[in-house]
């Protein structure tokens, strides 16, 4: 193994630290949000909620009229509406955005969207970011907007 100079290394480490690549922000880890939580924490409403493709059966997602709805840590995260969101079906929105984290739920262009009755269904991404507006969390999955 070659030996490096002090003034070699003292080189190398001034090097990486301009080379301006920020640290990579820890992905969230998003738990279902299960028929517990929402006795529990009376989160009843109108609005639609968001299963990842890669992520079983369970919700991790709920968009309402004033605020969505994540869970980190065994704790529901509440994440108000912004003001340039874009309305959902069932009083939901595209954008919200608190101290914490900003959330976007869109259809993607192109995937499958279904009305049955009063619900929606239809292919969405989902972007959660941190407060520097580093992206933590980036699915797509099946989103469902349906009455409360």
């Amino acid at each position: 193994m070659a030996y490096l100079k002090p003034a070699s290394l003292a080189l190398l480490m001034a090097l990486a630290a301009c080379s301006g690549a920020k640290p990579e922000a820890p992905k969230l880890t998003l738990q279902p949000i299960l028929y517990f939580d929402v006795t529990q924490n009376k989160l009843y409403g109108s609005g639609c909620n968001f299963v990842p493709s890669n992520g079983g059966m369970g919700a991790v997602f709920l968009a309402m009229e004033t605020r969505a709805l994540i869970k980190l840590d065994d704790h529901i995260v509440s994440i108000p509406v912004a003001n340039d969101a874009v309305a959902l079906p069932q009083g939901a929105h595209t954008h919200y955005a608190g101290p914490l984290y900003a959330a976007t739920l869109t259809a993607v262009p192109g995937g499958k969207h279904k009305a049955l009755g009063v619900v929606a269904v239809f292919d969405g991404h989902l972007a959660i970011t941190d407060a520097k507006g580093q992206t933590v969390y980036d699915a797509t999955g099946d989103t469902q907007c349906k009455p409360m």
